[in-house]
């Protein structure tokens, strides 16, 4: 474990990109993040004080006002987006709301979009509104047009702003809703001039409080922005079109922006390491989850509670029968396992506990219980489980103490959890509201990814729980498997918080999965640039690509953390899709009656599911693959059908076990015969990761076969964050570039590792060396040059060399599935 103290702006530059830092560490490093001593929930609220600075209601009854507001947090019945024609929510506005709201803004928006493809320009679909404080979001298409647009196409986009306007108030009296929040539309990054912007709205709400038009009038109407001068153009507007008030504006309210939990049915999940955590209401016995967890006693009548029953009455008879076998030789503090006959669940797990009682240490139990069930899961190859609140019914326990303990189990299980991504489910039955806010509360705390107060360990006699103090000093502990993987996250992040301390005011990233960035990534890029005040710079030179970032040296860090984690969430997206592609050529998960499922992105997610061990996987809500009995399990229409999983070829044959779950893993191998190859290069090996991935080997193997003269041995220098992209996906042209491509923009190696050091040398910042070493085919080579994108053709035009080669040991291939790694080497420099 390592501990970072932090000053005060450097608390303030990490709790306020919270998020992003947690990701990038991660994504980079394989490193939690837990931060102590910060606030973030308050970090990232808005700074906005509401004020309303405009009222009047008009003859008809229509009560319009101009609010200087943060629209995620509007009390209003419904609030519009300013949304693009994909409804995809990637910044401004959409952006803040999705992240307020949760990701069911945007899955309820991927539905709308799947089944009626493009909102077109000046029209408005609703979604429900997650956890902001109103009941439903209206997404309105508003008219783009270019800067510096000609008189005729603002004409023309008027037009449509017009017809937005009333798709927004048809929309809202379709819903029946009483009040509704309108932002200028169409202005800011859409190009539409302001002032004509503001008069159109106006206009069109007059209009609406004289003509109306649908049969449920809505009572009012908010012009909300959160900046002064759009605020005055909407005031102006108003004051000329629909007069001054009579009466002064209202006294301003301020409203807290809290997160009401009543207002949703679910939680946004929280990562914590690969722990997902998922709070939400529903019904126990109807999850899909691989383990349902049960609540019973001694007795084991499974009819006793409400909870028990519900589970029993889904399961059958069977389910008490095979649970009675243990009756008589069970103990409080026992978790039971049975078979989950009627449920979705391959398990039911009966956990025992002891009601709440002076003299007793039911307590302790109660987080014992959830441990072992973790444990369980995990030993069952089950990476999704469903609680109960456990005691909050007979067993005496108050609803802040189940909320605590629970998730203080589950924060302490996930800290040394390293094994595959995990669902853990906390399901609340609907109507218990108290029992929801309980758990809401504990997962605000959460969301600051800080520890409890409270200390728990493991599942044995001498187990302890206890309050301890709240230390004020910010800091940021760091857990990892290795040490080093520990070490290189702090050096990290001691340079970017360093930042805040220069006198000169820009930084580099460099990251060739930039020129990946698309509309989504640009977006959010604009959305930093509003935030932070700072500039930023796309460059690409020397085959090297990444953003300058230009600004006050806080607002550069701050910036720089977030552009990281947006690189990170690029480079996975991108090795998804090379993992889609690779697994696609080996195998596939066929379903006569399901066609859908064959594309390559759905069967790379069922045959990493299925090798992950995992029981199901559940596909778009309404599909069901059962892996057990190998079957799709369809909702709409109610039917099953077959499904077989075709290998193609005899080396890839990998199947669920209980030591890799995956196609590829890393093992620790002895290093000391190889110590030899790199202490001529000033390194010293600490550790050397085995590499043996199934899928790229039969890759690698078919290649060997084209290719003639057969595999040597070569060395590639590369990153930290991308040893685990390499182990994954292999080697791709973005992830080392080096210094210079003298032999063209391929992949790189050297002969040996001293070599390998002469050729990337601008990576002296970070805290150790990375060397993969490999087999790679070079095949038929000849001499590389700048610029080549392709080995050059042989004297017969129609065949080119396999690879290109320059100086002595320098050889460069164009394509990954030519190399084959071996083994990464993690290097600490001789001093």
């Amino acid at each position: 474990m390592e501990m970072i103290v932090l000053q005060k702006e450097e608390a303030q530059i990490v709790a306020q990109c919270g998020q992003a830092f947690n990701t990038a560490v991660y994504s980079k490093f394989g490193c939690s993040a837990i931060l102590h001593g910060m606030d973030i929930s308050t970090a990232n609220k808005s700074n906005v004080t509401p004020v309303e600075r405009y009222s009047i209601r008009l003859r008809r009854g229509l009560r319009v006002a101009v609010w200087k507001n943060d629209l995620t947090i509007h009390e209003v019945d419904a609030v519009v987006n300013a949304a693009n024609e994909d409804l995809q929510h990637y910044g401004g506005l959409a952006a803040a709301l999705v992240q307020a709201g949760g990701q069911v803004i945007q899955q309820e928006s991927d539905k709308i979009t799947k089944y009626n493809y493009k909102v077109s320009t000046g029209e408005a679909v609703v979604t429900s509104a997650g956890r902001l404080p109103c009941k439903r979001i209206i997404h309105a298409v508003g008219p783009r047009v270019r800067l510096y647009a000609a008189a005729w196409e603002i004409e023309d986009a008027s037009k449509l702003l017009e017809k937005a306007i009333d798709s927004i108030l048809r929309k809202a009296e379709g819903e029946n809703l009483k009040s509704v929040a309108i932002p200028a539309l169409s202005s800011g990054i859409f190009n539409f001039p302001l002032k004509r912007c503001a008069d159109i709205i106006v206009k069109k709400l007059k209009k609406y409080d004289e003509y109306g038009i649908g049969r449920n009038p809505i009572p009012e109407v908010h012009l909300v922005n959160h900046d002064d001068l759009t605020v005055s153009e909407m005031v102006r507007a108003c004051n000329e079109i629909l007069g001054t008030p009579t009466h002064p504006a209202p006294t301003p309210k301020t409203y807290s922006g809290a997160v009401r939990a009543s207002g949703s049915s679910h939680l946004s999940p929280v990562k914590l390491s690969k722990v997902t955590l998922h709070i939400e209401k529903g019904h126990i016995e109807k999850q899909e989850t691989s383990v349902t967890v049960n609540t019973t006693d001694q007795k084991l009548d499974l009819s006793n509670g409400a909870v028990t029953n519900a589970i029993l009455m889904k399961a059958g008879k069977k389910l008490q029968e095979e649970v009675s076998t243990h009756r008589g030789k069970c103990n409080l503090g026992d978790v039971l396992k049975t078979r989950g006959y009627g449920l979705s669940s391959k398990f039911v797990y009966h956990v025992l506990c002891a009601y709440k009682k002076p003299g007793t240490k039911a307590e302790q139990m109660l987080g014992d219980v959830v441990s072992k069930c973790l444990h369980m899961a995990v030993k069952d190859n089950c990476f999704s489980i469903a609680f109960p609140a456990i005691g909050t019914g007979m067993l005496g326990f108050s609803k802040s103490e189940v909320a605590h303990i629970m998730t203080k189990a589950v924060q302490v299980f996930s800290s040394s959890y390293r094994g595959n991504c995990m669902d853990v489910h906390f399901v609340i039955y609907p109507s218990d509201e108290d029992t929801f806010q309980a758990f809401a509360n504990q997962h605000a705390s959460l969301q600051q990814s800080s520890l409890y107060a409270g200390t728990y360990t493991g599942s044995n006699e001498s187990s302890t729980y206890k309050e301890e103090d709240n230390t004020p000093t910010p800091c940021i502990e760091l857990r990892a498997s290795f040490p080093e993987a520990q070490r290189a996250a702090k050096r990290w992040i001691n340079d970017i918080l360093n930042i805040a301390n220069r006198a000169s005011t820009d930084y580099s990233i460099r990251n060739n999965h930039v020129l990946h960035f698309g509309l989504q990534e640009h977006e959010e890029l604009l959305s930093l640039q509003t935030k932070f005040k700072v500039g930023f710079q796309v460059f690409f030179t020397d085959g090297q690509a990444g953003i300058k970032i230009k600004g006050s040296p806080s607002d550069v860090a701050s910036a720089v953390l977030e552009v990281e984690a947006m690189c990170c969430q690029v480079q996975e997206t991108y090795a998804q899709a090379e993992e889609a592609a690779m697994l696609y050529s080996l195998v596939r998960w066929r379903c006569k009656y399901c066609p859908q499922l064959e594309n390559p992105e759905t069967n790379a997610v069922l045959e990493t599911a299925y090798l992950a061990g995992s029981g199901s996987k559940v596909i778009d809500s309404d599909i069901r693959v059962d892996f057990t009995l190998k079957e799709v399990q369809t909702k709409q229409p109610e039917e099953r059908y077959k499904i077989e999983r075709i290998c193609f070829f005899k080396h890839y044959s990998p199947g669920p076990r209980s030591s890799t779950k995956s196609y590829f893993e890393r093992k620790l191998q002895d290093y000391s015969r190889d110590q030899w190859k790199f202490q001529e290069a000033g390194l010293r090996v600490v550790r050397e990761e085995r590499v043996e991935n199934q899928a790229l080997k039969q890759l690698f193997e078919l290649n060997k076969k084209r290719i003639s003269g057969g595999p040597s041995v070569h060395y590639q220098r590369v990153p930290a964050q991308f040893c685990q992209l390499v182990s994954w996906v292999g080697f791709q042209r973005e992830y080392a570039p080096p210094d210079d491509q003298a032999f063209g923009e391929g992949i790189y190696f050297s002969g040996s590792v001293k070599s390998a050091m002469s050729l990337w040398k601008g990576m002296e910042e970070e805290e150790f060396v990375y060397i993969i070493e490999a087999e790679v085919l070079t095949g038929k080579e000849t001499a590389g040059s700048p610029g080549l994108i392709v080995p050059p053709a042989t004297r017969d035009h129609l065949i080119h060399y396999d690879s290109v080669k320059g100086g002595t040991d320098t050889f460069v291939i164009f394509n990954g599935l030519q190399a084959l790694p071996l083994s990464i080497y993690t290097c600490s420099r001789k001093k």
